[in-house]
């Protein structure tokens, strides 16, 4: 029989990731993240694999489709794929988004094989409870190099800060915060926290 790929994706210690600052708009834009990277960029790499954003919930086992959308959101996802080498794509992809624009985001993936003849809740089940419980009990977590050299470190995360936070005071939200040192995923937060606001305008101006 067709073998598929079963994969789940999952991301660990988002409550750290959202609250790690006492800046409101960094909790927002953590937030964000977590919905876009397990939601919308879900979305985006499988539409950039052949896999139309309006079909990706069709079943894998009658369409032609490389892959099939089980549940994207809350900080994981699930996919089956017609390909195991698709499934290692689709997460390398995912994973260098996270990397260039979630700085700080824990992503784990976990692959299941498995044919129609097997039953999908068991092979679910089994991924969630064993290789992905296991991923999370043994692996290494990251310890980020702190810096060379003469460094500023970020207000909010204590990493090596890259960039000033932009200027809120002039704002709709009269923020009195001045510019101060952010890092990497401070920046990541800051940029999708005006995504996330321009998202709240649009949806109260249409009412």
């Amino acid at each position: 029989m067709t073998q598929y790929t079963f994969t789940v994706i999952d991301t660990t210690g988002i409550q750290n990731y959202i609250f790690n600052s006492n800046r409101l708009r960094e909790n927002i834009g953590a937030s964000q993240l977590v919905k876009e990277v397990t939601g919308d960029w879900v979305k985006a790499i499988l539409a950039e694999m052949g896999v139309p954003i309006d079909r990706q919930n069709e079943p894998i086992e009658t369409s032609n489709l490389p892959a099939e959308l089980i549940y994207a959101s809350g900080g994981n996802a699930q996919i089956i794929f017609r390909e195991h080498e698709t499934a290692l794509k689709f997460t390398h992809c995912l994973s260098r988004r996270v990397l260039q624009e979630a700085r700080g985001i824990q992503l784990l993936a976990a692959h299941k094989p498995f044919d129609w003849s097997d039953r999908l809740h068991k092979v679910v089940d089994g991924v969630m409870k064993n290789e992905l419980d296991r991923y999370k009990q043994t692996r290494i977590p990251s310890s980020p190099l702190l810096g060379l050299g003469i460094t500023v470190s970020c207000n909010s995360t204590q990493f090596p800060a890259i960039a000033l936070s932009p200027d809120y005071r002039d704002s709709d939200d009269d923020s009195d915060d001045k510019p101060y040192p952010i890092s990497q995923e401070a920046l990541h937060k800051h940029n999708a926290s005006e995504r996330a606001q321009k998202t709240l305008k649009d949806l109260f101006s249409d009412e």
